[in-house]
Formats: C-alpha cells, sequence, structure tokens
C-alpha cells in the first residue's frame, strides 16, 4: 500500500511538471502593442477610403529568445476587426490589396509572400539567430496580403486576416519587432461623423505573440463630409423677364451657370497619385495606398485621382452646352498660369468623353461637351467630370468651372422643359459599396442630393396682341385681322409652325360662350399669310344674348411679328365704323408697367426685354 502512495505521488509530481511546462515555441515570444501613427480624416461621402495604418510594436517577452539559426520561425494568423465594412480591393479570389510588413522593408528589401491563403510552408521563414531575417541584407518573407471572408457570418465583411505571419523576438536588447498594417480601405457613409473609427488587432497564437489588452485597439480615422458644393444657373428669377434663349432664333453662346466645388477639409481633394508610392509610413496625401507588385498585381494603386461631377439633364433640341476644361484653386501654390511653376498649383481638369486620366492643360480653355443642333430629341443627361489633378494638402482648395450654352433656333418653335443640373458631388456615385467598385468610388445619396438647378429656358417664340376694344352688341360686330409678317424683304426668316389662341374677356371675366370657353384657335398661319374672323361668328349667343356687348381680347400667337388689326362698326356699316392696330405686349413671361426701366430687374444686365412694342 505504501509503495503504491510513493508512486501515485511521483506520478502526480510528474503531471504538475508536465503541466507547468512552457512549449519550445514559447521562448521566442514577442509582447505587442497597438498604434495608429495617424487617423485621417475619412470622407463620409467615400465608399473606399483609406483608413490609417494600424502598427503592432513587439518587444521580447520575458524569458524569451531569438529563433536558432535554420529553425522554423513561430507563425501566428493576424486578424484586424474594423468597425465600418472593409472595401479593400480583392485582387484574386479572397487576396485583397491590404498589406502586412515587417519591420517596415524599404523597397529594395520588401520580400512578399507568394501564398498568401497557403503560407504554412510556402512562406516559412527560418531563423538567423539574432531576430534580423526580416531586414537586409538577406531579408526572408516581410510582406504579406489580407485574406478577406475569414470573420464568419456577420463579421466577414469587417475583417481582414493576414495568415501564417513570422514572429520572432528581436536579438538586440531594447529593439523592438513592428507590424505595419496599411491599405485597409472602408465604406465611410455609415460611420457616424465625428466618432473614431476603431480598428481591433487579434492574434491566433497564444504563445508566439501576446498583443496585451488594452492595448490591442487603434483610432484609425474620423469620418465628416469631404465637400461644399455650389451649383448654380443663370436661368431668369426675376419677374417680367425673357427666358435664357428663345426656341426660334439663334443665341450665341453664353454663360448659363457655374459649379463650384470646396473642400470641406484640407485633404479631401486628392491626386490618383505617382507610380511607386512604395515607401511604408509616408502619408502619400493621394487615393492610392501603399504599392508592392505580387503576383504581377500591384497593391494599393487608386483608378483616378478625386473626381467632381455634376449631371446637365434635359438638353433641348438647338442647344450647345459647354464646360470649362481646367480651373484653378483659389489656394493654389501658385499664383501665374505660366510654367515653370513649383509647385504646381491646385487645380482640376476636364475628364474626356472616355473616361481617362485627363491630361492637365495648365491653362484657361472650354470644351463642348453637347451638340443637340442636328437633333430633334432631347439629350436626357450627360454627365461632366473634373479630376484632380494638382492639390495642397496644407489648404482648403476651391475650384469653379462655367457652364455655358449656345442655341441654333429650331423650326418646331416648340417650348422644351429647361435643362437642370442634378447629382452633383464627388465622382462616380453609386447607390452601394460593391466588391467590384472603382477606387475611389462615392454615395449617390449620402449626403441628400441638391435639388436640380434650372440652367436656362428656351421658350416659344411668340407675340402677345391686345385688342383692347371688342363687342357684339345687338346691332354691332367686331372683324378681327392677325397676319405673320415674318416673311419680307429684309432676310428674316419666315416662321411657319404657329396658329393664334384668342382669349376674349367680358364683365369682368373671360367670355366663356365665346367660341370654345372664351378661347378661339386660328389656323396655322404661314409666314406672309393672316387669318380673319368676325366674333358674332363665335358667339353661341349672337344676336339676342351676346357674350361680349364690350370687352378687349388678347391673342397669343406662336410666332413673331404677328400683328392685328380689329374692325367695329353697327350693321352693313350704316352708322358707325371704326378700325385700329393691335397693340403689341412685350414678349415676357410676365407683363409689367415698365418694361424699359432696367433698375425695375435690380441691375442693367437684367434688363433684357425683347419683341416689337407700340408704345403710348
Amino acid at each position: 500500500m505504501a509503495d503504491f502512495r510513493r508512486w501515485f505521488l511521483a506520478f502526480a509530481a510528474l503531471v504538475l511538471v508536465l503541466g507547468s511546462a512552457v512549449p519550445a515555441s514559447a521562448q521566442y515570444g514577442v509582447i505587442c502593442g497597438t498604434s495608429a501613427a495617424v487617423a485621417p480624416t475619412l470622407r463620409h461621402e467615400g465608399f473606399t477610403e483609406l483608413t490609417g495604418d494600424i502598427l503592432l510594436s513587439c518587444s521580447k517577452a520575458p524569458g524569451a529568445s531569438s529563433t536558432p539559426a535554420g529553425t522554423p520561425v513561430a507563425q501566428a494568423n493576424i486578424t484586424v476587426n474594423i468597425g465600418a465594412p472593409i472595401t479593400s480591393r480583392i485582387l484574386t479570389g479572397t487576396v485583397t490589396e491590404a498589406l502586412l510588413l515587417i519591420d517596415d522593408p524599404a523597397p529594395a528589401n520588401q520580400v512578399p509572400c507568394l501564398s498568401p491563403t497557403n503560407p504554412t510552408i510556402a512562406c516559412q521563414v527560418t531563423g538567423d539567430g539574432v531576430g534580423g531575417e526580416f531586414q537586409a541584407p538577406s531579408p526572408q518573407y516581410n510582406v504579406f496580403q489580407g485574406i478577406t471572408g475569414l470573420g464568419g457570418p456577420g463579421l466577414a465583411a469587417n475583417t481582414i486576416t493576414f495568415l501564417g505571419v513570422p514572429i520572432d523576438a528581436p536579438g538586440t536588447a531594447g529593439a523592438t519587432l513592428t507590424y505595419r498594417i496599411t491599405n485597409i480601405r472602408v465604406d465611410a457613409t455609415g460611420i457616424a461623423v465625428g466618432i473614431p473609427l476603431n480598428a481591433l488587432v487579434t492574434s491566433s497564437s497564444s504563445t508566439s505573440i501576446q498583443i496585451t489588452a488594452g492595448q490591442d485597439t487603434a483610432v484609425v480615422g474620423f469620418a465628416t463630409l469631404g465637400l461644399s458644393q455650389d451649383i448654380a444657373g443663370n436661368a431668369p428669377v426675376v419677374a417680367g423677364l425673357t427666358p435664357s434663349f428663345l426656341e426660334c432664333e439663334n443665341s450665341p453662346e453664353t454663360t448659363v451657370g457655374t459649379a463650384t466645388f470646396t473642400e470641406a477639409f484640407a485633404t479631401a481633394f486628392k491626386t490618383k497619385g505617382a507610380s511607386g508610392q512604395n515607401t511604408p509610413g509616408i502619408v502619400y496625401n493621394t487615393e492610392s495606398g501603399l504599392e508592392v507588385t505580387i503576383n504581377g498585381q500591384t497593391t494599393g494603386v487608386a483608378d483616378t485621382g478625386t473626381r467632381l461631377q455634376v449631371w446637365i439633364t434635359n438638353i433641348p433640341p438647338g442647344a450647345q452646352i459647354f464646360v470649362d476644361s481646367w480651373a484653378q484653386s483659389t489656394a493654389a501654390v501658385c499664383t501665374t498660369l505660366a510654367e515653370p511653376c513649383s509647385p504646381e498649383p491646385s487645380d482640376a481638369t476636364l475628364v474626356g468623353s472616355s473616361g481617362s486620366t485627363p491630361t492637365d492643360p495648365y491653362a484657361n480653355t472650354i470644351t463642348e461637351i453637347v451638340d443637340n443642333t442636328t437633333s430633334a430629341a432631347t439629350v436626357p443627361s450627360y454627365l461632366v467630370q473634373w479630376e484632380v489633378t494638382n492639390t495642397n494638402p496644407f489648404a482648403i482648395d476651391s475650384l469653379k468651372f462655367n457652364i455655358y450654352a449656345s442655341f441654333v433656333g429650331q423650326p418646331n418653335n416648340s417650348t422644351p422643359n429647361p435643362p437642370t443640373t442634378g447629382a452633383g458631388g464627388f465622382s462616380p456615385q453609386a447607390a452601394s459599396a460593391t466588391p467590384s467598385e472603382a477606387i475611389p468610388t462615392f454615395s449617390s445619396t449620402v449626403p441628400t442630393p441638391a435639388s436640380p438647378t434650372t440652367l436656362f429656358s428656351a421658350a416659344q417664340c411668340v407675340t402677345y396682341l391686345l385688342f383692347p376694344y371688342i363687342t357684339d352688341l345687338t346691332g354691332f360686330d367686331t372683324g378681327i385681322a392677325i397676319s405673320n409678317t415674318s416673311l419680307d424683304p429684309l432676310g428674316t426668316t419666315p416662321q411657319n409652325a404657329g396658329a393664334c389662341t384668342v382669349t376674349f374677356y367680358s364683365g369682368g371675366a373671360v367670355a366663356s360662350n365665346v367660341a370654345t370657353s372664351g378661347v378661339y384657335t386660328t389656323a396655322v398661319i404661314p409666314g406672309g399669310s393672316d387669318d380673319a374672323f368676325l366674333l358674332s361668328s363665335l358667339d353661341t349667343g349672337y344676336p339676342a344674348t351676346p357674350a361680349v356687348p364690350t370687352g378687349y381680347a388678347i391673342a397669343t400667337c406662336n410666332f413673331q411679328y404677328a400683328h392685328g388689326y380689329s374692325f367695329v362698326s353697327d350693321f352693313q356699316l350704316q352708322h358707325f365704323a371704326a378700325a385700329y392696330l393691335a397693340l403689341i405686349i412685350p414678349d415676357a413671361s410676365t407683363r409689367t408697367a415698365t418694361p424699359f426701366v432696367c433698375s425695375a430687374y435690380g441691375s442693367a444686365s437684367a434688363c433684357n426685354i425683347t419683341g416689337e412694342q407700340l408704345v403710348h
């Protein structure tokens, strides 16, 4: 019995020894804390906003030592869970452009793992005895790509995992091992403005690496709206003014609107970035991230610089639309347009119809974007884009582009709907973030789109004729004649498309018993022709109950150069007859008592009343 007790105690002691033994890999362990060197401002409108780099700074764990020379270095999986959907570009399968770099290797010393989804053997690092395997002169694998979709249900959209990351304690006393996680892009539209965006870093290994609790989270950005825009049209808004263009007339190029885009913070506008942004830790202030070529693909590369847009919609037949090809920021470093100018000024350049990266003209030019002079159909919409080609990251840039239009008279002489602007802001825009979208891409709903702005109007050419006295009182009658005098020996283009609608008024109201509810429509009156009629022939109550014992009439003729004549007499011209020419009311959308006083409209330039008039 005593022998059994001695055997049992010996066995228990052995179990305690084995249970407390530290696996061999634990002696190579490191203890790490998480930080972010820069927490950038993210554009709240953006789907592909580049967060700040995450740094894991690691020191040798107590009792640990560097991996012996020739011995495989321990590996761990490192996962980043971030407080917004991750939108880093997927390069192949589940492999993204997000990178983890060990000890910030210089471009010449960057050695990417070429098997990011299975690096256990393919990207095994062997120790050199002093923890210097990742640095020159003979660096081993020190660049790893992030894998998406490994977070499980509800987490995959917010996680990036780096598989098989080698972990080795630095050999020099006081030295640190660093892991930089970069090229993580997020959908910032769901981040509350002003609230920090946090990233949590965890590891699958409990022995090779320990991320200290309380030091495992870093703030990698703050979201705020990135753009203030002012898109304005020059369409008349003061009562009494005529429209911008008349449908039947040719009009020269004129400014019809402006689009002004201003940064809400100093780095909201970014260039695409120059090729070769491959030094870890540098803040390039471009749309591109860290560029490292792996398996023939380059990480971090944006498709374009920041683009600004405005939709121009409902462009009528006859219209030509032009825009400024280039604009210099009010915060430009240079004050001259003559090269050389170093550094170049903040500016943006019109994107061509192909959507390719524009060539900076470095000069004020105008480009025609729509020519609708030969079509009878309305152009429903046209997207105008300008791309930022130079920017000042230490100032608030503001860019203003003019919009111009000219007009070729149309034979149909109709009243088309006015062109408008809409969906201005950053570009391109989408309804939601997608895995294959361009970088950068912005939301079409954040912020709420501004209401469309009318650029100009193209109104029907009309003449308003006032017949100030008419009557079909029993025993009397009124004859009216309207002529289209656009056919003349003076070179005027005949206008043949219009009829006249004549409205009759008597006793303080429309004389509803005349013609159709008080309105008579003539036949189309070609240039060089006329139309004549008797009031009595239109009055259903004549002669017993005349609708217009006394009154007046206004004719709206859908052509210019209409003239009217009225003849009032008793029956068979026995005792009374009188004739007069109709008065021509200024062809403005609203009559005004002072059509010739420019100050009534606020400025001399606003006084653009046109058309024939008879003056009392």
